[in-house]
């Protein structure tokens, strides 16, 4: 059982399908779920309690994301009202 509180931008291994990306965290206590994204382009929705995850250092580089990173228009994507 783990007490970890994983946030959205965390990378966590786990081990059997290996390194991945907090894209979503729900719930709290026993209840605490996370949407990970691994290397193979799966999306897995896990429980904590029963995950074994374990938190790893950000990731350096340009493919780690920041929290303000979040509200950028993705390239060749007009915005309303834009030219």
């Amino acid at each position: 059982m783990s007490d970890q509180n994983f946030e959205v931008g965390d990378w966590v291994r786990h081990p059997e399908f290996g390194d991945g990306l907090i894209l979503e965290a729900k719930g709290g206590g026993e209840s605490a779920s996370v949407l990970v994204s691994f290397p193979d382009n799966s999306r897995r929705r896990l429980m904590v309690k029963f995950a074994r995850l374990s938190r790893l250092e950000p990731q350096p580089g340009p493919s780690s994301r920041s929290k303000e990173g979040k509200a950028r228009a993705k390239p060749g994507k007009k915005r309303a009202g834009g030219k």
